[in-house]
């Protein structure tokens, strides 16, 4: 387990780069132009700064790529746990395979019912309901996605097709999602910034995502890769 938890570590680093640097490119100017909007609907300031925006900028950096390592330790604990009950058929198409699950469970089924929104939208006082509203979403698609899952060795063991096994496993968390949206309350702030703003923020916090776990999948596959071809030739 210990040689997973350091190739995670790895592997999330090189994510949580990349996420870095995405959204340093990419969702910089979003974010740039939300506390220009915030501060000209203050009167010229948007609140009291504990930190100026550099300083925040390296903040994020700094908690980007924190994130990706604490979350690719997690990812490679998890491969350890299911590699030998996964259909693929080396680790390299395991880890891909689990990273992809992951950016659908963990990013864009929440977003879809949560989306991310930048500093200038939303009330202050309503944070605590938002993050507590999004980590039920979260857990819910952890919910469908291991209920898809079981559900698939089930129809294997009873000798099931794939293309029964899938079809049943689409529906089944398809229909477990929808009643998560459905059954969960909206977000309880409205969105009063500029559409186009909103948009291309929530696009590059998917974005920013979507080159996080590849390149976290495709870094744990390779190293699993080397490992296992280095353990061969020892």
């Amino acid at each position: 387990m210990g040689r997973f938890v350091r190739m995670g570590a790895t592997a999330g680093l090189c994510g949580g780069a990349v996420l870095a640097l995405f959204l340093r490119l990419v969702g910089e100017q979003e974010i740039g132009e939300a506390v220009r909007l915030e501060a000209a609907r203050a009167g010229g300031t948007a609140h009291d700064e504990l930190f100026s925006r550099a300083t925040q900028q390296v903040g994020g950096v700094i908690g980007a790529v924190l994130y990706g390592v604490c979350l690719g330790v997690v990812a490679a604990v998890v491969l350890a746990a299911v590699r030998h009950r996964m259909a693929a058929r080396d680790d390299w198409h395991r880890a891909v395979g689990l990273a992809a699950v992951a950016f659908v469970v963990l990013s864009l089924v929440p977003a879809l019912k949560y989306p991310p929104n930048p500093p200038a939208v939303g009330d202050p006082s309503t944070i605590t309901r938002r993050t507590v509203l999004y980590l039920i979403m979260v857990g819910w698609s952890v919910v469908a996605a291991w209920a898809g899952w079981r559900l698939s060795h089930w129809l294997a063991g009873k000798g099931a097709g794939d293309h029964e096994r899938w079809t049943a496993v689409v529906v089944l968390v398809a229909v477990l999602v929808a009643i998560g949206w459905v059954v969960l309350p909206g977000s309880p702030d409205g969105v009063t910034a500029p559409a186009t703003l909103v948009w291309r923020f929530r696009v590059a916090s998917l974005g920013g995502s979507a080159a996080y776990w590849a390149t976290t999948g495709l870094a744990l596959g390779w190293l699993l890769t080397g490992s296992r071809r280095r353990s061969a030739t020892d």
